[in-house]
């Protein structure tokens, strides 16, 4: 019988701290939801203040208004928490415990509490990611589903190049749609759908009405709109009143599924970055003061407990309220950097306009400023430019590439939709251009498309086809 023995063994495990999760949390808050956040957390922590009460060695300038460009993002955090782990290592908190060989020093009370107040009326984002945990602990299924649902609008559609994304993510495209089909399974029933038809027919197969004469009139929906029933029953090879019966269903359906949740943005959108022209000329970026929260560790008085909880109170809180300042800086300092990349790498949209926005990755910002890629993901996700032209979401400077000829190597996708507007804008309102002509119009200035790449383009901006652009006179 062998005997017992003991053994020593070294293992590294990452131990996420409540402190940790909410500078995560704090990095991808818009910033009504930062303002609302720090705002509870002065109500409850007495370190916390917006007055001018503070000791000399935290009298320094206000994070926003220093040099970031000379400080190090990627700063190592375990000097702090005695983690092995920098700020941009995690795309995913997730529900660690169903890790195997993960240690948890998670104190449950005090990480639910400020969660619960960063939370505001629940998005469709927000629903669906908390959907997400729920399905799955796989942690590769959770981040692609979770990049499937930031390419959602807040009307339920998804607009995402698949090809594009797997090349980016380095995954197979056939799991990006595997994962579409697990995402297309979460209510509001028909979000994720890339289309009108595909939307009401997820609808309709969720009810047991996708029948074969349900999926003619889906196929055919502009024949729908002109309530042209003998076609669409000669299409579907039955009586009219058997086609009346299913459209007479897909007109109680939901075309846009996402609007019965909040928005991901308010109608007076507070942008996070201020782009400008100095006095030479030459575009800056700077944070917009107004965007970040304006609080100071206040620590002038002394405060000692009668006991031992007393101290440990205090302790906790005086801790809580360095590291929130010190999140707080780092994501100023993350969006600042990110925010001079993009004017960096897209210099052609702010001096001509759309039509010369350039393709960019995530990963080619994250290697610029040197963060992860998932820190970009972060911090792109609602937060706003000012620019002359108008206010964008960081998102909207990232745009798939697209193979051209004449001269030009690439162009991005927002540009080629810049360029169809323009040249619809001038077609003769008694001969619009078809898909066709359009196609040959773009060859014309170098960019090469294939016509379903263009139909998908017109449909996405919202311009109908020819036949119902036309003006009969």
């Amino acid at each position: 019988m062998a005997g017992q023995r003991l053994d020593l063994r070294m293992s590294q495990q990452l131990v996420m701290t409540p402190q940790l999760r909410m500078a995560i949390k704090l990095l991808q808050m818009n910033s009504l939801d930062l303002h609302s956040f720090v705002e509870q957390e002065m109500l409850e922590n007495p370190f916390l203040s917006t007055e001018e009460h503070t000791s000399d060695s935290n009298n320094e300038d206000d994070p926003i208004s220093r040099d970031f460009e000379k400080d190090d993002i990627s700063q190592d955090l375990s000097s702090d928490t005695g983690l092995d782990v920098g700020w941009d290592s995690l795309y995913d908190v997730g529900n660690s415990s169903d890790r195997s060989g993960s240690s948890h020093s998670f104190d449950h009370t005090s990480d639910d509490a400020w969660e619960a107040n960063a939370t505001n009326d629940e998005t469709l984002k927000d629903h669906l990611t908390n959907q997400l945990g729920l399905t799955t602990s796989n942690p590769v299924v959770r981040f692609l589903g979770q990049y499937l649902i930031d390419a959602i609008d807040d009307t339920g559609y998804i607009n995402l190049d698949f090809s594009a994304a797997s090349k980016q993510l380095g995954v197979d495209v056939g799991k990006l749609y595997e994962i579409l089909t697990l995402v297309q399974t979460f209510d509001p029933i028909g979000v994720g759908a890339r289309s009108l038809s595909e939307c009401l027919s997820l609808q309709l197969k969720a009810q047991g009405n996708l029948t074969p004469i349900a999926m003619m009139v889906l196929a055919n929906l502009d024949v729908l709109a002109r309530r042209d029933m003998g076609k669409l029953a000669k299409l579907a090879g039955c009586s009219s009143d058997e086609v009346q019966q299913v459209c007479d269903r897909i007109v109680q359906l939901t075309p846009k599924p996402g609007l019965k949740f909040g928005n991901d943005i308010s109608t007076n959108v507070t942008p996070d970055i201020i782009v400008t022209r100095d006095n030479d000329g030459k575009w800056k970026a700077e944070l917009n003061a107004d965007a970040m929260p304006k609080i100071l560790l206040n620590n002038a008085f002394d405060i000692k407990g009668k006991n031992k909880e007393d101290n440990s109170y205090i302790n906790d809180k005086m801790g809580r309220a360095q590291w929130l300042l010190k999140s707080l800086e780092q994501r100023a300092k993350t969006i600042y950097k990110t925010g001079n990349a993009i004017l960096e790498f897209q210099a052609g949209f702010f001096d001509y306009g759309v039509e010369h926005l350039q393709p960019l990755t995530l990963k080619t910002v994250a290697d610029h400023i040197e963060v992860h890629e998932s820190t970009v993901s972060r911090v792109t996700s609602g937060k706003y430019m000012q620019t002359p032209m108008g206010v964008f979401e960081l998102k909207y400077f990232f745009s798939s590439a697209i193979g051209t000829t004449g001269g030009k190597v690439e162009v991005a996708s927002e540009s080629v939709k810049a360029m169809l507007k323009r040249l619809v804008k001038d077609e003769p309102s008694t001969r619009p251009y078809s898909d066709e002509k359009l196609v040959a119009l773009l060859k014309k200035e170098g960019i090469d498309v294939a016509r379903r790449t263009v139909a998908k383009y017109r449909e996405a901006i919202g311009i109908p086809p020819s036949s119902q652009r036309r003006v009969r006179m």
